[in-house]
């Protein structure tokens, strides 16, 4: 076997290993991510109800000070009534007080019903920012998982000191056309094939001065796959 076939084989295997803790934390990072798009969903949601139970608030306050400007004017109006000079005047402040009564009943109504819609935006509102309390939670469990920046585990960090050494044995050419494949997210860069029979796994025949090639340690590609074959 190749001088540099060796020390790439036992790359690719770190390789894979260093892929397997890679793809754990970005399928941790990805999980943390939706959670958190749902947490901030919610208490998007939280926040929004409790404005609008604020809003509500402000109104009923407002309304409930019309009452009670309401109740001002008709007491006042009613003691103009008593001293009413002329049939007109009299009218004038009849009226003047049924409006003021009229008033009353409409402002009364909407803080009967504002009160109502205001009890349960304040329900929703406590519901939801109960929802983003949970998910919360959820999303700091998922993000602990990660692990600290999202940086690598101590594993990956000694897959990456082990890396280093075995990458230091091979030849650069064939480390050259490892990284590429390996960089483009190649499945299988080294390609076992057959002594015997001269054949790859998917199927290619090499020819007998490909094979004294390998023999010899010199790079050769697959050209379907563009895998470096390699005899073992």
């Amino acid at each position: 076997m190749a001088e540099s076939i060796v020390p790439l084989l036992e790359l690719w295997s770190i390789d894979q290993r260093r892929r397997g803790f890679s793809k754990k934390r970005d399928t941790a990072s990805d999980a943390a991510a939706k959670v958190e798009a749902t947490w901030k969903a919610a208490e998007a949601a939280a926040t929004a109800a409790k404005a609008e139970a604020d809003r509500q608030d402000a109104l009923i306050r407002q309304y409930a000070a019309d009452v009670e400007r309401c109740d001002k004017t008709i007491a006042e109006l009613a003691q103009k009534k008593l001293s009413a000079k002329s049939n007109k005047e009299y009218m004038d402040v009849h009226n003047g007080i049924e409006h003021a009564r009229a008033e009353k009943t409409q402002r009364e109504q909407s803080v009967k019903e504002l009160g109502v819609r205001k009890a349960d935006l304040e329900a929703k509102a406590k519901a939801a920012a109960e929802k983003a309390a949970a998910i919360k939670a959820e999303f700091e469990a998922a993000t602990a998982k990660i692990g600290e920046a999202g940086g690598p585990s101590a594993d990956e960090k000694d897959l990456d000191g082990q890396a280093a050494q075995v990458r230091a044995r091979v030849d650069p050419e064939f480390l050259a056309v490892y990284d590429r494949l390996v960089k483009s997210g190649h499945k299988s860069p080294l390609m076992r094939v057959d002594p015997k029979t001269r054949t790859t796994p998917v199927g290619a025949i090499l020819s007998h001065n490909q094979v004294e090639q390998i023999r010899q340690g010199k790079l050769v590609i697959d050209r379907n796959s563009n895998a470096i074959l390699y005899i073992g």
